[in-house]
């Protein structure tokens, strides 16, 4: 084990001699992650293992993402930034102490969390909407009225709900805000002092309002507290970040069937896709309702 762990930490080596592996932390299809020690402190490198342009481009993005914040550091607690090197796909981070808030690291948790650290995630994905960041950051921007139009061609809208949504994206109006794109629980990270720290920072940009609400809104559903907390949210804020709002959730509940159906059958699948249509089925009555 030693040497193979070795062995695939040698480019973050090379970026930092002083790196020294520890362990594997996870390993997927699109990333290796090895914890280790550099002089400054634990630290956390991030591999980029797959050509696919797709998740090269992401990787450069959350690269880009850390870059920002050691220059202009966001209204939310993030690692700082040890090394990077966008060629060969390298990212080094401060190693966070803390745990993830979800048992079992589900993405979409079936158990209530805590409730304190709902909070402290709405409170900071709240925060992180109010920045800021520097000209030419989070240069990533949503098209929503091209993933709209390709929903609809793929069949997953219908006329009337294409019209609606697309009704709401004018409503919406131009305003976009920063976002990390995707703050399901799993992304975040509760320190010992109770607060949490975001990672995983890949689809960083600008979004219309409420769509990192909207994803915990989603991902949240087992958390009786969650909704009423993230619609109390939105409503205190003006007609079109109410639109915003309906907009992203829908959009990203579609994205969520689409997924999911893709997924060969299984109980946990066919559970998940009951539930996202439950959901679905009653954004479907607001789009109705205009």
């Amino acid at each position: 084990m030693p040497d193979q762990l070795t062995g695939a930490a040698a480019p973050v080596i090379r970026l930092r001699p002083d790196f020294r592996p520890t362990a594997f932390l996870s390993r997927t299809d699109k990333s290796l992650l090895i914890a280790g020690d550099c002089e400054d402190g634990p630290a956390v490198a991030k591999l980029l293992t797959t050509p696919e342009p797709l998740w090269a481009e992401k990787f450069g993005t959350e690269i880009d993402a850390y870059r920002t914040f050691a220059e202009t550091p966001p209204p939310v607690p993030v690692p700082a930034l040890v090394a990077a090197d966008n060629r060969h796909h390298v990212l080094v981070i401060e190693h966070v102490r803390g745990h993830c808030p979800v048992p079992g690291r589900d993405r979409f948790p079936p158990q209530a969390l805590d409730p304190a650290h709902v909070t402290a995630m709405l409170t900071a994905m709240t925060d992180l909407g109010r920045w800021s960041p520097p000209a030419g950051a989070f240069t990533r921007t949503l098209d929503y009225l091209a993933r709209l139009d390709r929903d609809h061609r793929q069949g997953l809208t219908t006329p009337q709900e294409h019209q609606a949504m697309t009704d709401l994206f004018h409503q919406a109006g131009t305003v976009l805000v920063p976002g990390h794109g995707d703050p399901l629980p799993t992304n975040f990270v509760i320190r010992p002092d109770g607060q949490v720290t975001v990672i995983d920072w890949e689809h960083a940009g600008h979004y219309l309002p409420g769509h990192d609400l909207a994803v915990l809104w989603i991902a949240l559903a087992a958390t009786p507290e969650a909704r009423p907390q993230i619609e109390a949210l939105v409503a205190a804020g003006s007609p079109s970040v109410r639109a915003a709002f309906t907009l992203n959730r829908a959009m990203l509940l579609v994205r969520e069937l689409r997924n999911h159906r893709a997924v060969p059958p299984s109980t946990w699948r066919d559970e998940r896709v009951a539930a996202i249509d439950r959901d679905w089925q009653d954004v479907r009555e607001l789009l109705r309702a205009g």
